[in-house]
């Protein structure tokens, strides 16, 4: 015969502990990083979701439990690249110190992640214009690179660095949005421009559209020069 014994009132019973199974845990990374490559080879409309999972070398059934249908593993993909976008930031302490230095930094990284990105960016366009998840995505980038514009003139300006006449947010907003379309045009084959070249038009029109004047010693006599 068992006997039964009852949890008091005041017992803490401890919660069940369930064993962690890495491979279930790894799944979704693997779906989305599979996705990526599916969506950046054929595009979102003629990615098929049988090709992510072949990819990801899991059951054609598994990308169901983590994923009702081709937007939703699309914005989790897309996820990803926003929040790398969206973090980009110097690298170096001594630059962040120096406005024109941290701003050409940033500027050089924002490029650089936009390259690494330039496919699915150029579908976040396209699908946005659809599907309300993906269009907030999109937003989110902007919000988050308009914002830190904003925040920097403004402080710039408080400081007596940029021009007091510029509004800030009208400003930041006009620069961003340059910054975008000229990387985009140039990563999607519609302008045939050098990096290096266009990063560094890119930083004078910040810094002169700003009245900046660079700390470096070596970026004035690019501007003097200029």
């Amino acid at each position: 015969m068992t006997t039964s014994r009852r949890v008091e009132d005041t017992e803490v019973v401890p919660p069940v502990r369930r064993r962690r199974d890495p491979r279930r845990e790894s799944t979704p990374r693997k779906l989305v990083a599979a996705a990526r490559v599916i969506f950046e080879r054929d595009g979102f409309f003629d990615a098929r979701l049988v090709d992510i999972t072949d990819e990801a070398q899991v059951a054609s059934g598994t990308l169901y439990r983590y994923y009702g249908s081709k937007q939703e593993i699309f914005a989790a993909v897309m996820a990803e690249v926003v929040s790398e976008i969206t973090q980009v930031s110097p690298q170096s302490e001594a630059r962040a110190a120096d406005p024109v230095a941290r701003m050409r930094e940033v500027n050089a990284a924002f490029v650089r992640t936009i390259r690494r990105n330039a496919k699915l960016m150029n579908l976040l366009y396209q699908v946005g214009q659809t599907d309300e998840v993906v269009h907030k995505q999109g937003g989110e980038i902007a919000s988050a690179l308009q914002g830190r514009a904003t925040r920097a003139i403004q402080r710039w300006q408080d400081a007596g660095l940029a021009y007091s006449d510029l509004d800030p947010v009208l400003t930041a907003h006009a620069l961003t949005f340059m910054v975008e379309r000229v990387a985009m045009a140039w990563l999607t084959g519609r302008a045939d421009y050098d990096e290096e070249a266009m990063v560094e038009a890119i930083n004078l029109i910040w810094e002169r559209s700003l009245g900046l004047v660079p700390a470096d010693p070596a970026l004035r006599g690019v501007q003097e020069r200029k």
